[in-house]
């Protein structure tokens, strides 16, 4: 494999003629012939047509050059990140999360992260919609449930514990004498900045329970659902980052402790897929997935 001619090749695809692609490469247009030619000779088959006029792909020559295109990008890829490795991490960092994940968990670790990186300057937008990382210009995200987006790099920086909970008085009793049965007579009020469900799986010592919900209400920002729970509109589960203080401070309840929601809700920084990673990118993502790896006040049960 010669990966000059290779590159000769493609940048005459690209520009239509010799003339221009010798320009490009700033050597002569019989330079570019010749290593056309001597390619075309070691693989023993035509690549392009060539008229006074113009010059056209042929079917060889079309599927020879989209893997031209992927060798030079892994090798661009490569050129990048290795010289990158001397680069110190500074610029702007553009992070996109949820709102009640970052008001509630991102500030500490934010902090953190400037102690180490005071040369990157940090630009956080929080919502409750899903953001397209490229169209937005976004280097990193902060993705909540199921990672679905194939045009997206994940990485699981934690579990998610969900937590199922009520107001006090939303059941007209005990809530710690409810089982999980009597559920399916109450409104749920959906959370729908994760994916939708329409069944709850709990996982216990007497086995699995699954229980059908049905739903008037649903919001995509989880504050605003923990709020109408203490309302007494309805019952939810959501993760339990957003509601810890709430249980703490006794505003709802924590339901049903000894059983485990069934759910492959994780939480995770992403990143564009076909995005060379920036020095200051790669030490967030690393950082982040460091940081809340070894804490436990994202899923810490009461």
């Amino acid at each position: 494999m010669n990966l000059n001619e290779m590159a000769v090749f493609a940048t005459v695809v690209q520009n239509e003629s010799f003339t221009a692609a010798a320009k490009v490469l700033g050597i002569s247009k019989s330079a570019v012939s010749k290593q056309v030619s001597r390619l075309e000779d070691r693989l023993g088959i035509r690549l392009l047509n060539r008229t006074t006029r113009r010059l056209s792909l042929t079917e060889a020559g079309r599927l020879f050059f989209e893997k031209c295109q992927a060798v030079m990008n892994v090798a661009e890829q490569a050129e990048h990140a290795v010289s990158r490795l001397s680069e110190t991490p500074r610029g702007l960092l553009k992070i996109n999360a949820p709102m009640s994940f970052g008001i509630k968990c991102m500030a500490p670790m934010l902090a953190a992260f400037r102690e180490h990186y005071s040369e990157i300057e940090i630009d956080l937008v929080l919502n409750d919609q899903i953001v397209d990382l490229v169209e937005e210009s976004f280097d990193v995200g902060v993705r909540i449930g199921r990672m679905m987006d194939s045009r997206l790099i994940s990485k699981k920086i934690s579990d998610c514990e969900m937590s199922i909970v009520a107001a006090p008085s939303f059941f007209g009793k005990d809530p710690r004498s409810v089982i999980p049965s009597e559920l399916t007579g109450y409104n749920f009020l959906h959370y729908s900045n994760l994916n939708r469900i329409s069944d709850l799986k709990l996982i216990g010592d007497q086995g699995t329970v699954t229980i059908s919900l049905k739903s008037n209400l649903s919001a995509n920002n989880g504050d605003f659902i923990l709020s109408a729970v203490e309302e007494g509109i309805g019952f939810s589960c959501m993760p339990h980052f957003i509601c810890r203080d709430a249980i703490k401070e006794n505003r709802v309840v924590k339901l049903f402790s000894d059983w485990i929601v069934d759910t492959e809700n994780g939480i995770y920084v992403v990143y564009p897929i076909n995005r060379n990673l920036s020095p200051k990118a790669r030490v967030f993502i690393d950082f982040i997935t460091d940081y809340y790896r070894n804490r436990s006040d994202l899923n810490h049960s009461f």
